[in-house]
């Protein structure tokens, strides 16, 4: 997926160029290859340095599949043969006497510029429809060309773009800031950073004539050898809402209620402490994960038990109840919430507790937990915020209940899920860490929601809301 800011840009009447600029790496010629594949009605060209044209297809085979769509011209050899030229030029043309101009002004015993002969001939006869040319890379061509990037930049202005209209892509080879940005229409960086030892990809919109930036900043993927740029975290609601699909569990391991959660850390074993950590501003939306968790256990006939913090209290409970169509197994939840005299508890599935009472007898969530396994029986997952329990307790004692509560987890054969929030004690995470089966870290990143393991080690994953199964569901899409 392209950023809608680039595509509109390249949409716009007239020519225009475009630098997308990056270290090696960074995947500059998979953009450009995945901006031919979106722009296949304007006869794309792909007019490169890299030795042949068999080792271009042996490296990005999809320009081999794309070959009738999608010219490539090596920069040392001619593979094919010159198209015929449009008679009528009194309209969109190319400027021949300008490029035969340009071709004289550097030394003609050492700059063979036939490419850019066959160049001039396809966009011609493609008149008068817009071409596409993709060049690179720069670096690769002037060297060849014996001429300098300012002087190739005006050459290609003065020839195709503003006398044809043509869309030209110019790959460049470095970040730092050189005499042709300012030539050129638009410019795209690509970063690749490190975030706690792990690849992030990042493209960047520096600038854009004519086109409102509403994202500057994307992160992306090079997945299967293909492009795609994230937008900013948006949540979803399905159209129609249906019941929720449990994923079986088995002998040793509950599944996360995740598919693609499920495939990364294999599920969690029976009788695991799980830390999910997030990062500073990370809303609300991230209790989903824990509360698939949950339905899926409900689903299968098992319980649940979830301290009330802010993002999971009663109300946000049964609403998720609802909407996953378990709502005749409500009572299969229990939600430990504070006492309110002004709000008094009216439903089966909410315990108040007295703040007090509560701070000095942690077990009351334990004890909820055994009534509902005596009542119902199944499996059982205890969902607990440790940000309510850090208000209520000292360092010390809450590090004393954080070990006690992963001793009742392992000898009841239970699953607990514990959430740190950012704002946490550095000492109570460092026990959560040190404690926990599996590590999961949930951050933020240019607005995009991001996902990682801590313990086992993953990569970085990028969450998107997925409602196509009729209730909230996340999808997990790997950076590569």
């Amino acid at each position: 997926m392209i950023p809608e800011e680039i595509k509109n840009f390249l949409s716009h009447e007239g020519g225009s160029s475009l630098i997308i600029q990056g270290n090696p790496g960074t995947g500059k010629t998979i953009l450009t290859l995945e901006l031919m594949d979106t722009f296949l009605d304007c006869n794309p060209m792909y007019l490169t340095t890299r030795s042949t044209t068999d080792a271009v297809y042996r490296y990005f085979p999809r320009l081999r599949q794309r070959h009738e769509e999608i010219n490539v011209i090596e920069s040392k050899d001619t593979f094919w043969d010159r198209f015929f030229k449009k008679n009528d030029d009194t309209e969109l043309r190319v400027e021949r006497d300008a490029f035969e101009m340009y071709g004289m002004l550097d030394d003609p015993d050492r700059t063979d510029i036939t490419e850019f002969d066959q160049v001039c001939d396809r966009v011609d006869a493609f008149l008068p429809e817009r071409s596409l040319l993709v060049l690179d890379s720069i670096e690769g061509l002037c060297d060849k060309y014996k001429v300098s990037e300012k002087f190739f930049v005006g050459l290609i202005n003065r020839c195709l773009i503003e006398p044809a209209h043509t869309k030209v892509v110019i790959v460049l080879e470095k970040m730092e800031k050189t005499e042709i940005d300012y030539l050129a229409d638009g410019v795209v960086s690509l970063h690749q950073m490190d975030r706690d030892g792990r690849r992030i990809r990042m493209l960047s919109i520096d600038k854009l004539r004519g086109t409102d930036i509403n994202q500057p900043n994307y992160l992306f993927t090079l997945k299967n050898g293909r492009f795609r740029s994230f937008n900013a975290f948006e949540v979803m609601y399905p159209e129609e809402y249906l019941p929720f699909e449990p994923i079986p569990n088995t002998k040793t391991h509950y599944s996360t209620g995740n598919r693609d959660l499920d495939e990364i850390f294999g599920g969690y074993r029976i009788g695991s402490y799980i830390l999910l950590e997030t990062g500073e501003n990370v809303d609300n939306f991230f209790y989903t994960l824990p509360m698939l968790t949950a339905a899926n256990i409900v689903s299968q006939g098992g319980s649940a038990v979830i301290l009330s913090v802010s993002g999971a209290g009663p109300s946000e409970v049964k609403n998720n109840v609802f909407e996953y169509g378990l709502s005749d197994r409500l009572n299969s939840f229990r939600v430990v919430t504070e006492e309110n005299p002004e709000e008094p508890v009216t439903e089966d599935f909410v315990v108040a507790y007295d703040k007090e009472r509560f701070s000095s007898n942690f077990n009351i969530l334990d004890q909820e937990l055994a009534k509902l396994r005596a009542e119902r029986g199944g499996d059982v997952v205890k969902i607990v915020d440790y940000e309510i329990l850090e208000t209520m307790l000292g360092i010390q004692a809450l590090k004393r209940t954080i070990l006690s509560d992963k001793k009742y987890t392992a000898a009841n054969k239970i699953l607990t899920i514990a959430i740190c929030k950012h704002s946490i004690a550095p000492e109570i995470k460092k026990t959560l860490a040190n404690i926990s089966d599996i590590h999961i870290r949930v951050n933020k990143y240019n607005d995009t929601m991001i996902l990682y393991g801590e313990k086992p080690t993953t990569s970085i994953y990028v969450i998107e809301p997925d409602v196509r199964r009729g209730y909230k569901d996340v999808k997990l899409t790997l950076m590569r």
